[in-house]
């Protein structure tokens, strides 16, 4: 990126250009050091005070650098004066999107320019698939945005063990190698991933998209509240599970979910029958009404039973046995790529929290944005699979079950 930056600056005859790390300490630490490493500080003057940059072009004017960080509010409004030709944000996915909007409209010097002078930069490491990043660049790119993606071990700068060195320290963290070794997009969470040791991204993520097969009944399963979520799902004859897709909102009424979701079954996948299952709280009437969630599908000719069970364990089971079996080589349980939120609550973002700092674990799974779709699947498992090896002790509450209390 410094040597883009710096092949541009030498065509123009004046320029300026802001360099962005979100901390001042890391500032300093890289993008600072890196680009005095590549532009020696005697081609132009610097200043440490200013954290600027001032080098003569061959055109008899001046490139003018700035290196700014981006932590606070404070520090992000001081980009609104500024009138610059390119900027560079570094680990741009640590950065408030913001950022990159107010610089997007400072880029006006030299006044009269073309377009086509003011560029825009960033480099990252792979964001999670909800990050703005991915949004802009990757999912739906906007006009004029394009990405360019580095792999593994395509840096001859590196000692050539240094790629195996991360696979074999990322063995038990297949997140994290997917991200730093094979540069694919995905989050990466603390805690400890409720699938831990039954979900591998290679083998249960599809490589293409999922077409359901004609005349098979299409099952979703539902989970409510103010953060409702569907999920798609089919089996298809050779007893493979396919989810097929994800649908959630992260604050909408079950009214209005439930009027999205037929929307969208409507339009892509016309002419399948459904059979739906929810979570049993769904039965519950509300104080003011006394209408239920269930109630409220079944106005809409949504005819939605209630899981058998809202224990944990169960429903945990429910989907383990799908992603631990096989059939002819074939995962059980296949999931499309466009199900993001799953898959990255299958990586990770699904998970029991460390209770402090003590390596110890929370006896149920976190509530957040990745456990609704997740509780949504399990209702789904459960109807179609139930629990195979039936013990009515695992239908109790509490349960004492491999270090996990009242589960």
């Amino acid at each position: 990126m410094v040597i883009e930056l710096f092949k541009h600056a030498l065509l123009m005859k004046n320029s300026r250009t802001v360099c962005v790390r979100k901390t001042y300490r890391m500032l300093k630490d890289t993008v600072i050091k890196t680009f005095f490493e590549w532009v020696p500080k005697s081609a132009g003057k610097w200043s440490e005070a200013d954290l600027t940059f001032e080098m003569p072009t061959p055109f008899g004017g001046t490139w003018e650098v700035l290196f700014r960080s981006a932590d606070s509010p404070d520090d992000i409004d001081k980009f609104r004066g500024l009138e610059l030709t390119t900027y560079w944000l570094d680990e741009a996915q640590e950065l408030a999107q913001d950022v990159k909007l107010i610089l997007d409209g400072r880029l006006s010097y030299p006044a009269g320019s073309p377009s086509t002078v003011f560029k825009s930069m960033l480099t990252t490491n792979p964001c999670d698939t909800e990050h703005w990043i991915y949004r802009m660049f990757v999912k739906d790119p906007l006009p004029g945005h394009a990405y360019w993606r580095q792999s593994a071990r395509e840096n001859p700068h590196l000692h050539k063990e240094y790629y195996d060195a991360l696979e074999a320290n990322y063995r038990d963290r297949p997140e994290l190698k997917r991200r730093y070794v094979d540069g694919e997009w995905g989050a990466i969470f603390s805690g400890q991933p409720v699938y831990k040791e039954d979900f591998h991204w290679d083998t249960h993520v599809s490589k293409e998209h999922l077409v359901p097969v004609p005349d098979v009944v299409l099952h979703r399963g539902w989970d409510f509240g103010l953060t409702p979520a569907c999920i798609v799902t089919q089996v298809n004859p050779n007893g493979q599970w396919m989810v097929l897709r994800e649908l959630w909102s992260d604050d909408s009424s079950i009214d209005e979910f439930a009027d999205g979701v037929i929307e969208f079954c409507n339009r892509e996948y016309p002419h399948f029958k459904y059979e739906d299952v929810g979570d049993p709280a769904g039965r519950a009437r509300s104080a003011t009404d006394e209408t239920s969630c269930m109630d409220i599908l079944a106005s809409k000719q949504i005819w939605c039973t209630a899981a058998e069970t809202n224990a944990l364990i169960p429903r945990l089971e429910a989907v383990k046995r799908r992603l631990t079996k096989t059939a002819k080589g074939r995962p059980r349980l296949i999931i499309d790529p466009r199900c993001s939120r799953l898959i990255d609550g299958f990586s990770g973002g699904y998970k029991y929290s460390e209770r402090g700092n003590t390596s110890t674990f929370q006896d149920k799974p976190e509530k957040n944005v990745y456990s609704h779709i997740h509780d949504a699947l399990q209702y789904a498992a459960l109807k179609l699979f139930g629990y195979a090896e039936y013990n009515p002790q695992l239908w109790a509450e509490p349960l004492k079950v491999v270090g996990v209390v009242n589960a």
